[in-house]
């Protein structure tokens, strides 16, 4: 399962329901991965504008500090999905580049982890969609007042 724990900033300043959010990319990953996964991710407002990153803690923990001077859903779900990446990186396939001084920014950019994180972030649109499909059907539910017999 994958937890997202934003800071109390983090979620006002992006109005999203980490809740849905992590139930939605845990099971998309999950079943397209055929693996359990186990992520506790702590998200913080990135201090540096334009900049989002992830830290390892340990093998499930890691913390991602988020550029949410956007407020746009696509920019914030693409850099979300990109750093959740990261963490899969290692989580799942025991990879953890973070460490190495890259010499230029077209190693950076052209780096076996980055291209592959840029990859997740081809998703985005779908989970957007899917995220606010989840939010919708859970408001109807509500309006309904499906949760009780009336």
């Amino acid at each position: 399962m994958i937890l997202l724990a934003p800071s109390r900033t983090v979620k006002k300043e992006t109005n999203i329901d980490y809740n849905v959010l992590g139930k939605i990319l845990t099971t998309v990953l999950e079943h397209n991965h055929k693996k359990k996964i186990h992520l506790n991710i702590k998200i913080y407002k990135s201090k540096d504008s334009g900049t989002s990153s992830c830290y390892q803690l340990t093998k499930r923990n890691y913390v991602v500090h988020l550029d949410t001077s956007r407020d746009k859903y696509k920019w914030l779900f693409g850099s979300l999905l990109h750093e959740l990446r990261h963490c899969i990186q290692y989580n799942l396939f025991g990879f953890w580049n973070h460490k190495v001084h890259f010499s230029t920014w077209s190693d950076y950019f052209y780096s076996k982890e980055e291209v592959d994180a840029r990859k997740m972030e081809r998703l985005t649109s779908q989970i957007i969609r899917c995220y606010e499909s989840f939010t919708k059907l859970n408001k109807q539910f509500r309006d309904f007042e499906l949760g009780k017999l009336s």
